[in-house]
């Protein structure tokens, strides 16, 4: 029986091709969220375009694994019993004493090292890097890894690059991502090379992501540091913020969200904040409009609108204050955050 007839769709086509084999490498004391957050993402890949993925979580005894946050993740799969050949490999990260067992113990970054002759791409989540450094992975690479640990990663592999204001990094067949829960953008990524935009999209959907960051995004969102030390009121006046960009952000009618007066809020939120309101609002804004020149191909005039902007050049002069660069160089040199791929155009 022929897999396609001649009304077949596109759809069909992608899931006539052989699934990936997936393997996502756990060990005990790994990050339960290095795992649930790609895992669900693949999930959901697979159940969109079904045939396109298999997974397999892995560990090097093929045991029962039990995460730092006491999950037990019952009947991994043994290395020597994973199906061949691996299409992508990511490794998940763990508390420090946990990474350097795996490591050490259970010599995970020298089965890295074989297998990834053989496959197609390695990645890490958060401090699941170490192991690809273990393994020489990284050896003349760009990468991330975890904020807290991006200075211990560079000093134990001088060899590599690492990036510290990055949610992750691709360098040729190798992934990188920063922090736990930036693993489900890195898995989104992933998805994306393979099944496109729409498919990746329509999973952040799923998932309720509040926005898809770019690879260039900081770690720490500029509205978690700012609420960090705010007042509960300030704290829902930021968040209000993010979501509200193309309505009245002006002193007065933030004012008049928080119950203060002009003068009493302008004053709060520079002390508590660190910045004024206008800046502050320049500075979401402008980030909002970097996402969608990355993520879209939206014009400038559309972009500008559904940030807030109130005209193009609005949008131009804030993006040339605070990158020193217009929009669309940022568009054009930002994207994915990532050297080329040997034969890759930028798009």
């Amino acid at each position: 029986m022929s897999l396609r007839t001649s009304h077949a769709t596109d759809k069909d086509t992608e899931a006539a091709i052989p699934a990936r084999n997936l393997v996502l490498v756990v060990f005990d004391g790994v990050e339960a969220i290095d795992v649930a957050g790609p895992s669900s993402v693949f999930s959901k890949a697979e159940a969109l375009r079904p045939g396109s993925y298999r997974l397999q979580i892995a560990s090097p005894s093929g045991r029962t694994v039990l995460t730092n946050a006491g999950l037990r993740l019952a009947d991994t799969t043994g290395f020597e019993r994973l199906p061949m050949p691996i299409d992508t490999l990511i490794v998940c990260g763990g508390d420090e004493p946990a990474v350097r067992s795996a490591i050490a113990e259970h010599q995970v970054g020298a089965w890295l090292a074989r297998q990834a002759r053989g496959a197609r791409r390695v990645a890490s989540v958060c401090s699941g890097a170490f192991a690809l450094a273990a393994a020489g992975l990284l050896d003349g690479r760009e990468a991330t890894t975890h904020w807290r640990v991006c200075d211990q990663l560079q000093a134990l592999r001088p060899q590599a690059r690492v990036l510290r204001e990055r949610i992750y990094v691709r360098d040729g067949p190798v992934w990188t991502s920063a922090g736990v829960t930036t693993g489900i953008e890195l898995a989104l990524a992933l998805v994306e090379d393979d099944l496109g935009h729409a498919v990746a999209m329509e999973i952040a959907r799923t998932l309720a992501l509040p926005l898809l960051r770019g690879a260039r995004e900081p770690q720490l969102s500029p509205a978690l540091k700012a609420q960090s030390a705010a007042s509960r009121r300030l704290r829902e006046v930021v968040a209000w913020i993010g979501t509200h960009l193309q309505e009245d952000l002006s002193v007065e009618a933030l004012a008049d969200r928080s119950g203060m007066s002009a003068r009493h809020f302008a004053r709060a939120f520079a002390a508590e904040v660190g910045c004024t309101p206008a800046r502050f609002v320049v500075r979401a804004r402008v980030a909002a409009a970097a996402q969608l020149l990355v993520q879209t191909q939206w014009t400038q005039e559309r972009i500008a609108s559904r940030s807030g902007f109130r005209s193009v050049d609005a949008l131009q002069r804030a993006f040339a204050c605070q990158h020193a660069l217009t929009p669309q160089a940022y568009r054009h040199g930002a994207w994915r955050g990532a050297k080329p791929v040997a034969g890759e155009g930028r798009g």
